[in-house]
């Protein structure tokens, strides 16, 4: 791998800008189309609106993947539509946002592989960073009423949806607690996001897309440890958190103790995480592109389970 990418940086490097920069655009404008198609396979609009203005996007993703091919866009529905994930469960899907890339589990299967093989009936799990709820929805299906979901999601906007797709998928008892989850309590942080893109919100990283509005919301903090006291054994934690995941596994001493594993995100490749967690008795293996899981080596050192 490392013989490839020194291979792919000399070749770059004697490439004009302009065919690196056109050739980038031409991947972008072919992965558009490639999302488009999963989204056509994976999804179905609840309603005949929903059915039109679904399969009307996708006859002019032709011409609206063109949009910003010099940066990340996700699939762009026309209008707000009502969709049925295959397998998983019914979601909201807002106009101009980046929602169905968040109800495409074709964008990280590697993730989803991995909640699968990782739950069972009475479980439960942890969704640090739920943004609209995908991963939630699906490991509730998984756990069953026995079982526990509790999905923390700090801004406003994005918790809305979360509620409302709890709601539609008819999960009363799933959790969903609205605050920054930190190494430290009671802390008021600004977390950033696009305007379009709710699923990159972060405390530990100010958005700096300058041809979008950027949300900027004041949140208060908690950690793991603190705001499941009172829960039980956990079979996994789901970790995304666009850069604040450190200080998330920082403030869960107690919760990794009863945790048995953990899908976590290291986009920035921090060794602060593996180290950290190879520390608590985990053995930490690569998923696919910047997600990994961490499983418990042996058993789980409370034995008990307040689920």
């Amino acid at each position: 791998m490392n013989q490839v990418l020194s291979f792919r940086a000399r070749m770059a490097a004697h490439t004009p800008s302009f065919v690196r920069k056109t050739v980038r655009m031409a991947e972008h404008y072919a992965r558009r189309h490639v999302e488009w198609f999963n989204v056509l396979r994976e999804m179905r609009g609840l309603l005949l609106r929903d059915k039109m203005v679904l399969g009307g996007s996708a006859l002019l993703a032709p011409i609206t993947s063109l949009r910003r091919l010099d940066g990340f866009e996700p699939p762009l529905p026309l209008a707000d539509i009502h969709v049925e994930a295959k397998g998983v469960g019914r979601f909201a899907v807002r106009h101009g946002t980046d929602d169905i890339i968040h109800v495409l589990s074709a964008r990280e299967p590697a993730v989803r592989k991995a909640i699968e093989d990782n739950l069972t009936r009475g479980d439960i799990f942890i969704d640090a960073g739920a943004n609209i709820g995908f991963f939630s929805v699906l490991a509730q299906n998984l756990v069953g009423p026995r079982g526990a979901v509790i999905a923390f999601e700090m801004m406003p906007q994005t918790a809305a949806q979360l509620h409302h797709h709890f709601a539609i998928n008819a999960l009363p008892s799933a959790r969903i607690i609205e605050n920054a989850l930190s190494d430290k309590d009671g802390e008021t942080l600004v977390a950033t996001s696009s305007a379009s893109k709710f699923g990159q919100a972060s405390i530990a990283q100010a958005f700096s897309d300058d041809a979008t509005r950027t949300i900027r919301h004041e949140v208060k903090t908690v950690t793991l440890d603190t705001a499941l006291a009172d829960v039980g054994d956990i079979a996994l934690i789901k970790m995304d958190l666009e850069g604040a995941e450190f200080g998330a596994l920082s403030g869960a001493t107690k919760v990794l103790q009863r945790t048995r594993a953990i899908i976590f995100e290291n986009n920035a490749e921090d060794r602060r995480i593996p180290d950290l967690l190879a520390a608590a008795g985990f053995e930490v293996e690569h998923l696919d592109g910047s997600d990994y899981l961490a499983r418990r080596i042996g058993h789980i050192k409370t034995g008990q389970n307040k689920g």
